[in-house]
Formats: C-alpha cells, structure tokens, sequence
C-alpha cells in the first residue's frame, strides 16, 4: 500500500496544493505556502504490560495509574511539525513506606498545566524509517507536559494525615517524552520512558501545614515516568 492510501483525503489534498503553487512559482517569487494542517491523532496510555507508572525516587516506590489518554493534533505530514495535546490520566492510590518504617498510602492525581507542546519528525517507511514501529508512516517526537502533582486522602499506619484540599507542587513538573512512534494503524504499543524532577510541594495545610514535610519525603530529581502508548485513531478517524 502507498504512502498516499494511508493518508486522510485533507492531507493529501493539502500536499497536492502545495506542490501546485511551488511549481507555478516564477524564479525570484516567494512560494505559496500550504494552509496550516491539523491531523488530529488519539493515544491510549498504559496497557496490562506496561501501565503507566511512576517510580518516586526518595521514597523508592512505584504509583500505578489506571489507563488514560493524550489526545492531540499534528501540524501536517512531512519534515518537522509541531505536535500538541491533552494529557487525562486518572486519579490513582499509592502505597509508601515513609522513613524506611511507616506505611503511607494517600492518591495521586496527575493535572495538565495547559497542553504538552513540542516536534515531531515524520518519516516513511514500514521496512525503512519506521521498521522499529512496524508502521508506514512513524514520527520522531520531543514532546514536553507541564503537570501539578497533587495529594489527597493521605494516612500514615491507617490514621489520616490532613493534607487539605489543595496539597499539590508549587509549579508544575515538566515531563518530557522523546519516542519514536507510530501515525499510522494498525500500529503496536511503543513504550516511553521519561525522568523528571518534582518540585516542592505547597498548600498542605490541614490542622498544620505539612508542605515542608511532603517536600522532604518527595520532591526531588531522579522520578520515572514509564507508560505504553497505544495509537488508537488517526486523522478522519478520530472523533472531534
């Protein structure tokens, strides 16, 4: 199957006008530049192989969150493109061992700072350029999610610690994602790793303010992201 059977009908027409305009282009005018394109796509992350984990460097421990999704748009087909998304992963509980002896559990939710932004690099090639995705069409990405990490229902030996309602990092961590991944279907899972740095935590005021506290148990350098991206739709096949 070629490369143009793949695409969506929007696409190749945009292609199809651009190579147009270039070729009516007399020497020394500027070339007509195609209208901006915006190829809708769809991720599941996390799957029963690989679910999205995060592994808490101080406290050595892993949170593994139920399935969600990055759902985003492409800035067209060919070179280097911007690429932009929403992230959604749900709520999910984790268990800690604070200063090596008190077992802590509380939840953990995962909230965008606006939507992850940055590139992605298309290439072609189900044998070639996107062998490793086993896809006709694979894109290099580098892209960037700003997140708060915020903490609720927290208890130590089953007794509850007050965090209040709005314990959660002073800024938003970044968690940068750079992955080679399939944007075309049928397409396996890829898994993405990341590590990020989680920044001090604010606003953990209950009967006391435990900031401080949850600062020095968490916040720090050296946290993993880890998560299986699934393509579930692209292009005219994502719902809108």
């Amino acid at each position: 199957m070629t490369l143009l059977t793949r695409l969506s009908l929007p696409a190749v027409l945009v292609l199809a006008a651009f190579s147009l305009g270039a070729a009516k282009a007399a020497p020394g005018e500027n070339v007509p530049q195609a209208a901006a394109t915006q190829i809708p796509f769809g991720f599941t992350l996390g799957d029963a192989r690989q679910p999205t984990t995060s592994h808490v460097a101080k406290l050595g421990s892993d949170i593994a969150f139920p399935p969600g999704t990055f759902d985003g748009a492409l800035g067209g087909l060919t070179n280097t493109v911007p690429i932009t998304g929403k992230l959604n992963i749900p709520p999910a509980d984790g268990y800690f061992v604070a200063f090596r002896f008190m077992a802590t559990t509380g939840r953990v939710e995962i909230i965008p700072d606006g939507d992850a932004t940055g590139t992605a690099t298309v290439h072609t090639g189900k044998d070639k350029d996107c062998k490793a995705t086993q896809t006709n069409i694979c894109a290099d990405t580098n892209v960037t999610a700003k997140v708060f990490i915020k903490l609720s229902d927290a208890k130590v030996d089953g007794k509850t610690l007050d965090v209040g309602p709005d314990c959660r990092t002073a800024q938003p961590a970044a968690v940068t994602i750079k992955a080679l991944v399939p944007i075309s279907l049928p397409a396996p899972p890829v898994k993405v790793t990341s590590t990020f740095t989680a920044p001090p935590f604010a606003g953990c005021v209950g009967h006391e303010d435990l900031s401080r506290l949850l600062t020095g148990l968490v916040s720090g350098p050296g946290n993993t992201f880890v998560s299986n991206l699934t393509l579930r739709c692209f292009s005219t096949g994502c719902k809108t």
